[in-house]
């Protein structure tokens, strides 16, 4: 599995032996996407959670810029809002190596909730400007871990 997807880490916890493989699925190629997540509390806990897993590693701000956002879609603004709080979205990475020039290994959209759009999609619940807007951005999630 190239991906894994991760709702609310917010509230994750890991054991010893889950970190030590996290570390080696990561390391050997995979991405692990954190979705759906707010507030400085739950933002610690993701970060205390992959500290575990990979001690040596921090989380890197990053913007439109950066190659995951044009692996299909290109993506022009990160303006996806969250579906229903009133927070500014961002967007951080881990990089093989600590490298910010390096294969992402992991991605955390922070205070976002983009499954909720894809979840509820079909029922038009956020509107389709915001809804296609987040299917965009997990196409090329998908399309970046296949080819990186």
């Amino acid at each position: 599995n190239p991906i894994l997807y991760m709702s609310e880490p917010g509230f994750w916890t890991t054991t010893d032996n889950e970190a030590k493989n996290l570390r080696a699925y990561l390391l050997k190629g995979g991405l692990i996407i954190f979705d759906d997540f707010e507030g400085d509390r739950h933002w610690r806990n993701l970060v205390t959670q992959m500290r575990r897993a990979l001690p040596d590693h921090g989380f890197f701000p990053i913007d439109v810029t950066y190659p995951i956002f044009h692996s299909f879609f290109d993506i022009k603004a990160l303006d996806v809002p969250h579906p229903l709080i009133n927070v500014t979205p961002g967007y951080f990475a881990m990089f093989e190596d600590n490298d910010p020039a390096g294969r992402m290994i992991a991605l955390a959209n922070w205070n976002n909730d983009l499954g909720d759009y894809w979840e509820w999609s079909a029922e038009g619940l956020y509107g389709n400007d915001p809804t296609n807007d987040a299917y965009r951005l997990g196409v090329n999630y998908i399309v970046y871990a296949m080819t990186h």
